[in-house]
């Protein structure tokens, strides 16, 4: 994961940047000041990281679970917990088949 994310850096450090400093200025609000800067960051890292296109596809129920649920949850995005773990579990499972796949 620590690799991916230093792609992403890499490869999107502007992106991430302007993200970042949109959720930081726009803390009780980012989910929806941010819409732009969030977007522009997935088509970069989806189009420049292999594996995150690879997971995106492969983890989309679990995704699309927990972004309903911030949706629902924006003053207390702690209650999506659950939905945040099934993201991981899945996401590392994901990778690993990736990583299987690439060594061929």
């Amino acid at each position: 994961m620590n690799d991916t994310l230093d792609q992403v850096r890499e490869k999107c450090g502007a992106q991430l940047q302007t993200y970042q400093d949109c959720v930081e200025n726009n803390p009780h609000t980012w989910d929806k000041a941010c819409l732009v800067q969030k977007k522009a960051l997935t088509v970069c890292s989806e189009e420049n990281v292999g594996v995150l296109k690879y997971v995106k596809k492969q983890c989309t129920k679990q995704i699309n679970a927990y972004d309903e649920c911030i949706a629902v949850n924006t003053e207390n995005p702690h209650d999506c917990i659950a939905a945040l773990k099934e993201i991981y579990y899945c996401t590392e499972e994901s990778m690993k088949a990736y990583q299987a796949s690439q060594s061929k």
